[in-house]
């Protein structure tokens, strides 16, 4: 009843306010005079009537329903038990598959909720892998294309972009903006590479250069397959890009130490060869005629060791330089056909070079270049403090004159490269046939020399220095003898030059001087006075910085005193490094070693050097000696260089001497002191002993050896009236 009264309160609510809505509707055109208040009550009853109307219709259509309701209600409940029973099992049975199916689907959204999983870590996984692979690709310097040939797109990885210099924004990476990347000289070999690797033609890399935005010049190694359609037929490429511009730059460095002399910057021995063996084939071909120079820096091993490996490097440095630059066919010579941008002069190797003169058929014209070549090294080197003047030995060979292959050519201009030293140096020479044969001989004495180290061939014969005057002896010279095994006796004037070429004058010298020491302990042995004795120096091995070192060492182990050596050195030998000579003898001087200078009269030497070095004794050369008794010319040189050794206080020795007109003249200008033949030719050791045994142990008599009569019997003692 309650819930009736509340329906009822509800309609008329609801009524009353739209009534009062339908009337303030109207209130206000009623104001304003456009409804008269007989239409306005009008218009209020008839729009009151259609507004509660519709408000009601809605409670009416309720009331059916509820009757209707009711009533099937009412129906439904009459209903039998057992139907009731029958719809109560079909609920359990429907509640019963509800379960099963909120089962499968809470099991499927486990394993779709799984699934979401493992696909999110999979996509993190595939970000992060993504993420390394471009941080690989930009460590690498490696990017990666694909081209599809149909619409004629290319996609670049990010690192493509980046190693070029591009903007990806900007820049549309189609098949002709990549080719403009290409160096020009590139482009050709670049799209015949990308058409066979995409007909399958092709599986090898490339390399080109790429020009980037920043102008900078990339290598890069190509490498691609071929990219396949969706039918299966090959549609493009896909490929990779690396910068190999390091490891282009570390090939070409390989190159370069492999085929340049890193000192020179020259091509080397092999780069040089195989360009030899290339004109050789053109020459060949052609029929053209070409020349080689083997070319050697005379005296260069007394350089390195008297200034220094980093002089003789520098000199070694401007030698290139100058042969660069000199070595140009003159005007109207033919040009060479080589089409290699190389200069045609390598380095062989230490101090040796090798020229190539394209075009040259003559002997003149190669003689041109050869005398251009020793012009310009003539010309002085100052490096530092010191100036320095260098000269080459040069071997010229002509193809086909003198050789039909490389090898034959080479060995021949060698040859004749000896053959230049051995005519004085400072020269160059032609390859003759006679030369092979003197060659031959040359290699087969320094081969005997070896032998003869080893087996000690050699042998020391002694000649005394005697005062004239006195008779007595002021020193004896140690001289060198070969006994070989075919030769005989060979005297040192056969065999000392292959000695210094061949690089053995100091284990030689070596020898001399510990054989010399030795005998002369075992002179004092024999109860006879220690006694001068000198040794003579190589040219080559006076340069030797050790050398004095060396003396002090020898001397100490078989206990002569040093006061008892002589050093001697020729002239031409001193003046070839004053300064270098003056340090060395100073050292020996300072040691109690004596210094003479040997065969004086036939080098440059002037009276300033002379008195700059630190010299016992002047040795006047045989050849003065020989003519000084006939000849006023040879007697006023002779006399003016015994005067100039007693103004600056030095022993004078004639050698040489072998006529008693030479003593008598020698002793008349004041040298008393003489060593020659006719006083006694070099003994051998048992000899020399029996002739100091005489000379000390018995009357005052100078033998001659084998069976001579002595001095004192055959020649005569200068006059005293000569005095």
């Amino acid at each position: 009843m309650e819930g009736l009264w509340r329906f009822i309160a509800s309609f008329a609510a609801q009524a009353g306010i739209v009534v009062a809505l339908v009337h303030l509707a109207l209130f206000g055109p009623y104001v304003l005079g456009w409804l008269t208040g007989v239409t306005f009550l009008a218009a209020s009853a008839v729009l009151s009537s259609i507004a509660v109307a519709c408000v009601a219709y809605p409670l009416a259509r309720l009331l059916f329903n509820l009757r209707k309701g009711v009533e099937r209600f009412r129906a439904s409940a009459m209903e039998s038990g057992a139907e009731r029973d029958d719809e109560g099992r079909r609920l359990s049975r429907l509640d019963a598959e509800l379960e099963r199916l909120h089962a499968r689907v809470l099991k499927r959204v486990g394993e779709l909720k799984e699934a979401r999983h493992a696909v999110r870590e999979e996509s993190r996984i595939n970000r992060r892998l993504a993420r390394h692979l471009t941080r690989a690709q930009h460590i690498a310097r490696v990017g990666s294309f694909e081209w599809q040939r149909g619409t004629n797109r290319v996609v670049c990885s990010p690192e493509i972009f980046r190693m070029f210099g591009l903007d990806s924004a900007v820049f549309v990476p189609t098949p002709a903006a990549l080719t403009e990347l290409v160096h020009r000289d590139d482009r050709r070999a670049f799209r015949r590479w990308i058409i066979g690797v995409s007909r399958g033609e092709i599986t090898d890399g490339l390399d080109v250069r790429v020009r980037t935005s920043r102008s900078e010049l990339l290598n890069v190694h190509l490498l691609g397959e071929v990219r396949s359609g969706p039918d299966g037929d090959p549609d493009g490429v896909v490929g990779t890009v690396q910068d190999a511009t390091e490891r282009t730059r570390t090939i070409q460095q390989i190159h370069r130490l492999a085929y340049y002399d890193v000192l020179t910057e020259l091509p080397n021995r092999l780069r040089f060869h195989e360009k030899l063996a290339e004109t050789l084939d053109h020459a060949r071909r052609d029929g053209n005629a070409f020349a080689i120079m083997f070319l050697d820096l005379d005296q260069f091993k007394r350089i390195n060791d008297t200034m220094g490996h980093a002089v003789g490097d520098d000199l070694l440095r401007i030698v290139a330089q100058r042969l660069t630059r000199v070595l140009r066919l003159e005007p109207g010579a033919p040009k060479s056909k080589s089409r290699s941008p190389e200069r045609d002069v390598c380095r062989q190797g230490g101090d040796e070079f090798i020229v190539l003169l394209n075009g040259v058929s003559t002997e003149e014209q190669a003689a041109r270049a050869a005398r251009r070549v020793l012009e310009t090294l003539a010309q002085p080197i100052v490096l530092g403090a010191h100036e320095i003047f260098v000269s080459a030995s040069i071997g010229v060979v002509l193809f086909p004159r003198d050789g039909e292959d490389l090898d034959t050519l080479l060995k021949n201009a060698d040859v004749a490269m000896y053959h230049a030293k051995a005519d004085g140096r400072n020269r160059y020479s032609f390859y003759r046939d006679s030369m092979r044969q003197a060659t031959a001989e040359r290699l087969s004495l320094e081969h005997d020399l070896r032998r003869a180290i080893e087996d000690e061939q050699f042998e020391l014969h002694y000649q005394p220095q005697i005062d004239v005057h006195t008779g007595e002896l002021v020193g004896i010279e140690a001289l060198i003898r070969w006994n070989h095994p075919t030769l005989g006796m060979v005297l040192p004037k056969h065999f000392i030059g292959a000695a210094e070429d061949a690089g053995l004058i100091g284990a030689i010298w070596e020898w001399v001087f510990v054989t010399a020491l030795i005998q002369h302990n075992a002179w004092l042995q024999e109860g006879l006075p220690p006694m001068l004795i000198g040794v003579n120096l190589s040219s080559l091995q006076f340069g030797d910085l050790g050398l004095a070192e060396r003396v002090h060492e020898i001397a100490r182990v078989i206990g002569v005193p040093l006061e008892y050596v002589e050093l001697e050195v020729t002239e031409s030998a001193l003046m070839r490094d004053i300064d270098g000579a003056r340090a060395t003898l100073d050292t020996l001087r300072a040691m109690g070693v004596k210094i003479a200078i040997d065969d004086f009269g036939t080098g440059y030497s002037s009276l300033a050097c002379l008195r700059r070095l630190p010299l016992d004794k002047l040795k006047l050369d045989h050849t003065f000696t020989a003519d000084a008794a006939e000849n006023e010319d040879a007697a006023a040189i002779a006399r003016a260089i015994v005067t100039m050794a007693e103004a600056l206080d030095l022993h004078v020795v004639a050698e040489g001497v072998e006529t008693q007109a030479q003593i008598d003249f020698l002793a008349d200008m004041g040298c008393s002191t003489m060593q020659g033949f006719l006083l006694s030719r070099p003994l051998s050791a048992a000899a020399m002993t029996e002739f100091l045994r005489r000379q000390f142990l018995g009357p005052p008599r100078f033998a001659a050896p084998d069976g001579d009569e002595p001095w004192s019997d055959g020649v005569e003692p200068p006059s005293p009236t000569r005095h």
